[in-house]
């Protein structure tokens, strides 16, 4: 299963640690990008939480323009991890 379907399937917010192993950073990169506003996250008395289905949408809207960078805004066949 893709990341964006593990995360469309999951029902419970994430913790920061499981999202830093799903993206293959450290938990420390995952709480400045949220602090930067560069991830969409909540918190829970203090706690950072994710939801997934925001997270799976933002992880689409990176891999577009990943795409478009790459191919010149043509949406051509570049990254494609989570389809």
């Amino acid at each position: 299963m893709r990341l964006i379907e593990i995360l469309e399937n999951r029902k419970e917010a994430l913790k920061v640690s499981e999202v830093a192993k799903m993206l293959g950073v450290t938990p420390q990169h995952i709480y400045k990008m949220a602090k930067a506003g560069l991830l969409p996250c909540f918190h829970v008395k203090g706690a950072v939480r994710f939801c997934p289905a925001e997270l799976a949408e933002w992880i689409r809207k990176e891999i577009e323009q990943s795409n478009q960078a790459r191919n010149g805004s043509n949406g051509g066949n570049g990254m494609n991890c989570g389809r």
